[in-house]
């Protein structure tokens, strides 16, 4: 059973309160370190807040922090998707159409900013924010959304569907395509568990429908 009081000073943590930088032991200062060089370092350049001026994480790294053994791990494959050359645009739509699925708050916050930082349009950035089919994306990036919404929603791929996907961008980058729907169920599915939030100014469509996929 988790005795972790609620965090009442922001409520950022969703269940889990918010840890303090200066009562972190060795090895979760280590992966706090890493997660500044990483994941901090994206969410500035995107423009969303992943570290609260205080040093305190929120969003999935909150949680991750508590448990460095298990979170480093997780690091390794995030950093080898983000080097499998997956096109940005490509990239923010497969997360979005996930998070979405899931109604994961913080992520749909977190990467619809990195959707218009990574050039989305913003009417098929607010689709994917509500579950909905978006229009005016490249075919790459179309495509994408098909794929990963038939794995979210159908647990299958039809085979029309995996043809054109094999076809539009080889097997490397289909596997690293589904390793990234993988990697953003499991982040989607600890968002949901620990109920965190977007940062309250900042969320964007919460109010809005729930629809899923």
């Amino acid at each position: 059973m988790n005795d972790d009081p609620p965090d009442t000073a922001s409520g950022l943590g969703g269940r889990l309160p918010l840890l303090p930088a200066d009562g972190l032991d060795e090895a979760q200062r280590a992966l706090r370190e890493r997660l500044r060089a990483t994941r901090v370092r994206g969410a500035q350049e995107a423009g969303y807040t992943a570290v609260l001026p205080d040093g305190r994480f929120i969003g999935p790294f909150n949680a991750l922090l508590r448990t460095p053994h298990f979170a480093q791990p997780l690091l390794e494959w995030a950093q080898a998707l983000t080097r499998a050359g997956i096109a940005a645009d490509v990239r923010e739509t497969v997360i979005l159409t996930v998070a979405a699925h899931w109604r994961a708050e913080y992520a749909l916050y977190a990467h619809a900013a990195a959707a218009e930082t990574a050039g989305l349009p913003a009417p098929a950035i607010a689709s994917l924010l509500h579950g909905q089919a978006p229009r005016g994306l490249r075919p790459d990036a179309d495509l994408a959304h098909r794929l990963a919404a038939a794995l979210v929603r159908d647990h299958r791929v039809p085979d029309g569907l995996y043809d054109e996907a094999a076809a539009t961008f080889g097997t490397n980058t289909l596997i690293a395509l589904v390793g990234l729907v993988g990697q953003y169920l499991s982040t989607s599915a600890l968002l949901a568990c620990f109920q965190v939030p977007a940062p309250d100014e900042n969320r964007k469509e919460k109010e809005g429908d729930s629809s899923c996929l």
